[in-house]
């Protein structure tokens, strides 16, 4: 019988084949006869990723005592569109090869530590590679193991935010023994997407956004507070927001996640009584070694629910930091502890990051669905560019967040930019 092929058009490239897959296939299945079945699908909805198109691979393979075998991969695919060639592509830190060189090198040594002293600590999927010319990561399909992604739009409720952040305090304790045990990471983690040639975007994303905030700011309730403080941030909040990623060797450092939101973030249930059992970390293009303020102000500005955000913010940032020491103590970290008050200085000091994520990721975790969200229209100066930013700053969720997360902002100094 000859293979079947469905393949959903127009986001798949032509190299993109049954072939390609049959190396990793005879390492994963030792019988491996040949592919039946070759399926491969849009793996997300618009407004779940920007950076990259997900596909899902679907395959069905025959093994040689004839029993059939059903598999899937997650396949992370580039651009190939102006936009991000002009913003990302051109980055020599290829968002491709820091993702796998995270998924083979860096998270096995996090793994390692703790099963070292004898904790078994599962942080994402698989990681595989195709001989292919082509940016590709390929990864373990985690919907196999009862893993699955949150509603967006619903935000975390305490129960899942208690459980991440203890998984980001691992993976941050980690990170750091790393360093103190088999040393620092290469350049290209310590700078991240806060490098020469990210300005580009970084720029967009900063002061290029500002003119939407400021109008969808100006007709919420109790704006007059810090309606001057904002207007007075444009054309400066880039160069502040740089500075966030400057690496100040007297504070607690660690590898942040970098893209820790509701669309990178995945939960494991029991399967009968769907009980929460874990959470994972799915995607490491934006990993970057610094202070600790960039994932916990990103995390926790992005991502709980709207009547939890604010309110349990002291909150959950103690359950992290107990969860950080006791991590840090579990691999004999040999350095000095941070305080929690160290913590909270980072949380004061680093505050315009809480803006650039109200600015940036908040709105996508807040976009009510719409077929126009894409890369293109996040960074494109077109009229669907500027259609579809004017979109994601008035939408009624976002604007409920915006709401609180302001005023918030400014009573703790963010908006007062040096």
């Amino acid at each position: 019988a000859r293979m079947t092929t469905q393949i959903e058009k127009p986001l798949v490239p032509s190299w993109l084949t049954a072939e390609i897959f049959e190396p990793v296939l005879k390492d994963s299945f030792k019988n491996f006869k040949k592919i039946s079945k070759f399926n491969a699908t849009r793996g997300t909805k618009p407004g779940d990723n920007y950076a990259t198109i997900m596909l899902r691979i679907e395959l069905e393979i025959e093994l040689t005592d004839k029993t059939t075998q059903s598999i899937s991969y997650m396949l992370k695919l580039a651009h190939s569109s102006e936009a991000y060639q002009e913003t990302l592509g051109q980055n020599k830190n290829n968002i491709f090869d820091l993702e796998r060189e995270m998924f083979t090198k860096y998270v096995p040594e996090f793994k390692k530590l703790y099963s070292d002293v004898g904790v078994d600590v599962e942080f994402g999927a698989k990681c595989y590679k195709l001989d292919v010319p082509y940016d590709h990561v390929l990864l373990e399909d985690l919907k196999a193991r009862g893993v699955r992604p949150t509603n967006r739009l619903a935000g975390l409720d305490e129960p899942h935010c208690l459980a991440l952040l203890k998984k980001l305090a691992q993976w941050h304790a980690a990170s750091a023994v790393r360093v103190a045990t088999i040393g620092p990471y290469p350049p290209r983690l310590l700078e991240g997407l806060f490098g020469e040639d990210s300005k580009i975007m970084m720029s967009k994303m900063t002061d290029g956004m500002a003119k939407y905030v400021q109008k969808s700011a100006s007709t919420l309730e109790g704006h007059e507070a810090y309606y001057d403080d904002l207007k007075k941030m444009e054309g400066h909040i880039f160069e502040n927001v740089m500075d966030v990623g400057t690496i100040d060797p007297n504070e607690f450092n660690v590898l942040n996640h970098g893209d820790c939101w509701l669309s990178n973030i995945m939960f494991q249930y029991d399967q009968t009584t769907d009980k929460l059992l874990d959470s994972y970390l799915v995607d490491y293009q934006m990993c970057k070694y610094g202070n600790v303020a960039m994932d916990l102000l990103y995390l926790l500005i992005s991502s709980p629910k709207l009547e939890l955000k604010l309110n349990k913010f002291d909150y959950f940032v103690k359950h992290y930091y107990d969860q950080l020491i006791r991590h840090l103590k579990l691999l004999n970290y040999t350095q000095k502890l941070p305080t929690l008050v160290d913590i909270h200085t980072q949380l004061l000091k680093y505050g315009i990051w809480g803006y650039a994520t109200a600015s940036g990721v908040m709105t996508g975790a807040n976009l009510e669905p719409t077929d126009s969200a894409s890369f293109e229209n996040i960074f494109d100066d077109t009229q669907a560019g500027d259609d579809f930013r004017t979109l994601l700053f008035n939408g009624k969720q976002y604007r409920e967040h915006l709401k609180i997360v302001l005023p918030w902002l400014h009573n703790r100094g963010a908006l007062q930019l040096r």
